[in-house]
């Protein structure tokens, strides 16, 4: 029997583009999508706490304030992330009796890569607290219930 030749490398560079061509791809996609999801945490959390910038604002009405600021926040997440953050929700909340403020963004990140089998879907949850701002009079101490 005669040994048998190779006949070189001819279609080496095709095969070879077929198979890592979809894994390049993939991953290229997959490092989209946790920049998009990186992105969104800081919406979030720049919304988070633009909203309780603003409902921190001493007004006579709280609920008021709160309602800005909770408007505030998803007018930011519409102006910066519109299709990016699906379903956002915000919400506001006063803490330690009254004497801050917490507002909450939430929402799910849009997904740029589906793989069968595997769930992508990453939920962002951002929230920022601050105190309320109230406006004394020149000479008007706060009282701290100490003697």
């Amino acid at each position: 029997m005669t040994p048998r030749r190779l006949r070189g490398d001819e279609g080496a560079a095709s095969t070879e583009l077929v198979i890592i061509a979809p894994a390049f791809l993939f991953l290229t996609l997959l490092i989209v999508q946790f920049g998009l999801c990186f992105h969104a945490i800081n919406v979030a959390s720049a919304a988070a706490q633009e909203g309780a910038r603003d409902a921190s604002l001493y007004s006579d009405d709280r609920s008021a304030a709160l309602a800005a600021g909770e408007a505030s926040a998803r007018d930011l997440v519409q102006e910066l992330a519109p299709d990016l953050i699906a379903g956002a929700q915000v919400s506001g909340s006063h803490v330690d009796g009254g004497d801050s403020v917490r507002m909450t963004v939430a929402g799910d990140v849009v997904q740029v890569v589906t793989i069968p089998g595997i769930d992508l879907a990453i939920r962002v949850n951002e929230s920022a607290e601050t105190p309320v701002e109230v406006f004394r009079p020149a000479g008007d101490t706060p009282s701290d219930g100490g003697p």
